[in-house]
Order: C-alpha cells, then sequence, then structure tokens
C-alpha cells in the first residue's frame, strides 16, 4: 500500500535528522579528546617559537604545558625527540618569574642542540603542592611514623602526591606531545630533567617508571629531600636511608639508561656534600647497565642562573 512507504524527501530527511546528532556526538567526543589549543607566547625568544598551552581535564588541569621548537622545526621531515622538564614556569622567560631568573633554555639548546633534533617541553609545577608531588612516595612507609606524620601536616597538605603526577604525565602530557608535535614516541625518545626536587623526582620517576624514559638529568639533587633548616636535624638521616634504600632496591629493573647527576659547592648546594658519598654508593648499583654520570660543578650553586650555565653542555652529552 503506497501510503505506508514514505516519500523521498521524508527519507532524506530522516537520514538528515540522524546524521545531525551524529556529527555533534563526534565533535564533542574530539573535543574532549582534543581540546588543546597551542598559542604563541608573548614574549617569544630570540631562536625558535615557544607555545603554550593549558591542561583543561585530568590530574593536571589548570597547569600550563610550554613546548619550544627549534628554527629546523617546521620545515623538517624527520621526528623529533623531546626533553622535559619540571618547574616549566621558570624555564624560558625571566620576565614573569618569582626570582626574575630563568634557565634560558632557548639559548642553551639553540647553541648545543643544533645538531639534534629535540623539542623542550616543560609541565609547570603547583607550588602549593610541588614538595607532596616530586617526593618519591614509595619511601614514605620507610619513614618513622612521627617523621611521615610531620612531613604529612606540615609540607604536603595530605599524603605524597607523587604517583597521581606520574601517572599524569604518562597519562595525559606524554599522549598530548605525541599526538600533537612531529616527535617519536615511546620512552627511548625522552628525556627529563629537574633541578633541585626536580632532580628527585626525576630519578625517582625513571626508577618506578624505566620504560617510559631513556635519559635523566638532576640538577642540584636535593639531598636530604627537605628544607631540613626549617624542621631541625632529626629528618636528615632517616630520610637519606630511605631515599639510597629506594634508589638500590630499584637499580635490578633499569637498564641501557643514561643517568647525569650533579651538585655544585656553593650555597644550598655545599650543603649536600656531606650526603653524597651514601648516594654515590646508592647508585653504584646502576653503573653495570647503565651510563652514570655524577659531578661536582666548581663555583657553581642552586639557582636558575646557576642551572642556566650548566644545562647546555649536560644536554649535549647525554642526548645522542
Amino acid at each position: 500500500m503506497p501510503w505506508l512507504l514514505p516519500s523521498f524527501s521524508n527519507i532524506c530527511t530522516m537520514k538528515f535528522s540522524v546524521l545531525i546528532p551524529c556529527f555533534l556526538l563526534s565533535a564533542l567526543m574530539y573535543s574532549q579528546v582534543n581540546p588543546f589549543v597551542w598559542k604563541a607566547a608573548t614574549n617569544q625568544p630570540s631562536e625558535g617559537r615557544l607555545y603554550e598551552s593549558v591542561l583543561t581535564n585530568g590530574y593536571l588541569a589548570g597547569r600550563v604545558v610550554r613546548v619550544w621548537i627549534p628554527e629546523k622545526y617546521t620545515s623538517s621531515k624527520n621526528k623529533y625527540d623531546v626533553i622535559y622538564f619540571h618547574d616549566g614556569q621558570m624555564l624560558f622567560d625571566s620576565s614573569g618569574t618569582w626570582n626574575h631568573q630563568s634557565w634560558n633554555l632557548t639559548e642553551s639548546a639553540s647553541e648545543y642542540l643544533s645538531k639534534k633534533r629535540c623539542i623542550l617541553v616543560g609541565i609547570d609545577n603547583d607550588p602549593n603542592n610541588r614538595y607532596a608531588e616530586f617526593f618519591p612516595s614509595p619511601i614514605y612507609s620507610a619513614l618513622p611514623v612521627s617523621v611521615q606524620l610531620t612531613l604529612r601536616d606540615s609540607l604536603w597538605n595530605g599524603l605524597p602526591r607523587f604517583d597521581s603526577y606520574a601517572e599524569a604525565l604518562i597519562n595525559e602530557v606524554f599522549p598530548l606531545i605525541e599526538t600533537h608535535w612531529n616527535v617519536h614516541p615511546g620512552g627511548a625518545h625522552r628525556t627529563m630533567v629537574g633541578s633541585s626536587m626536580g632532580g628527585i623526582v626525576s630519578l625517582a620517576f625513571m626508577l618506578t617508571h624505566p620504560t617510559e624514559l631513556s635519559h635523566v638529568a638532576c640538577l642540584s639533587i636535593h639531598l636530604p629531600l627537605i628544607n631540613y633548616w626549617k624542621f631541625g636535624d632529626r629528618f636528615k638521616e632517616p630520610l637519606a636511608a630511605a631515599f639510597n634504600e629506594f634508589v638500590v632496591k630499584n637499580s635490578a629493573a633499569v637498564n641501557g639508561k643514561s643517568i647525569y647527576i650533579d651538585r655544585g659547592d656553593q650555597s644550598l648546594d655545599a650543603a649536600y656534600a656531606s650526603y653524597f658519598p651514601a648516594f654515590e654508593s646508592a647508585l653504584n648499583s646502576y653503573a653495570k647497565k647503565n651510563r652514570v654520570s655524577i659531578k661536582l660543578i666548581p663555583n657553581s650553586g642552586h639557582s636558575e642562573r646557576d642551572w642556566a650555565n650548566r644545562i647546555g653542555p649536560i644536554l649535549k652529552t647525554i642526548i645522542k
């Protein structure tokens, strides 16, 4: 019976009305998966280009991620490796930092990495939770209860957040960079760099997630993991012992990596001297299967200006 059959125009209308929600759903799904907009930074470096994006989802929501690309990046068909830095707001532009210093990373990269294909990525820290995120949570249970409680209540605003931070790097930041930029995927093409507690978290990240990185550089690594002048001496030895035990315990899983550690002999770095012998002894467990470099940098201390002077040659050495 003809009256039971819809007209051709009705069929087209029906199909179109079905397609519209599909298109809208696809767009919504895409916006949720790919919500990032990379904007050129207001203050551009003299070499290369600097871009920024604000993370909108997940644990790191609200953080700025900064990406520097060299001059040759846009004209190259080859994929690049990625060097990840903690404390991203301190890396590129001193005009907006709390101490009016920065790592001057673009100058170092342009001078020392000009023959190597790398982009630089900085992840901003959360000032209120920096210590909680950078402290290696696996050593928490090895500390005396009194130390645990003091750190929890005085410095962390709760329990350590290292695991959440590490998982966010793996599940949010790495995929973001490897999806949006012309870079090699995977840990074999990733380097992680940090200073002070950023050095602690870089090393701890490699030891707990060894397949995610190839190289780490830990400048002015903050031994023994606490600003001990705020709490007296009673925390220093328990923290140092627990960290060194953690380092030795994880050595079996780390193979074929490059591990760079340094400290200066000025300012806060000078206070690390008494903790380095035991720490170096712990790192000896990595020497047979990995490339381990531990250096004392004369006439250098604990500031962005010092790290700016050190980082170029370090990158040139560890990035093969």
